[in-house]
């Protein structure tokens, strides 16, 4: 991954920037899912409780050409500052930026428990109690699902590298094994 396009929300007194971040990355995905795009990855080079106002774009130049000439690219600029495709500096280090997910909904955990294990809906309930349910404490995007019409919010872990590693990214431009430049 040797380019980037870096993606600044605009500052707007009437829209927080993370809503703004939010339609910019599932605006983002529409774009990698419809191209079937597995070689772009993103970062959040702003990252700490929250994701910051940057989405940053890794891939090709042509990767990244493909996705910049795409028309919800453009209609970025409306509440974004998209920037120019970039070579990533020399003295990059290396980050894996994955999905994480909770195993929150305690009735889904249930179910599952009594169907692999035989047992009753009231022991897997003793077995299971509601605060079993499982919390994150990270940054996340909120998106909206295509499928189910449902929102959901897509819990984001980026953590530095000993080396980089190449695969594939899902069409949130995330993978749980793939690296991109860090800097």
């Amino acid at each position: 991954m040797r380019y980037y396009i870096d993606i600044r929300v605009w500052k707007n007194p009437e829209i927080p920037s993370q809503v703004l971040l939010n339609t910019l990355f599932e605006k983002m995905h529409l774009i990698l899912a419809e191209q079937k795009r597995t070689d772009v990855g993103v970062s959040f080079p702003e990252i700490s409780k929250t994701l910051g106002d940057v989405l940053r774009l890794h891939g090709s130049k042509e990767a990244l050409e493909s996705v910049a000439a795409h028309r919800f690219f453009n209609a970025m600029r409306d509440y974004a500052q998209v920037g120019r495709i970039m070579e990533v500096p020399a003295g990059a280090g290396s980050g894996n930026v994955t999905r994480v997910q909770a195993k929150s909904n305690v009735e889904r955990l249930r179910r599952r428990r009594m169907k692999r294990h035989g047992i009753s809906e009231e022991q897997a309930v003793n077995d299971i109690p509601d605060t079993a349910a499982e919390t994150l404490n990270l940054p996340f995007i909120s998106l909206h699902s295509r499928s189910t019409g449902q929102k959901f919010r897509l819990y984001v872990s980026q953590k530095m590298c000993d080396e980089s590693r190449k695969g594939e990214f899902s069409a949130y431009g995330l993978s749980g094994s793939a690296t991109v430049p860090i800097f």
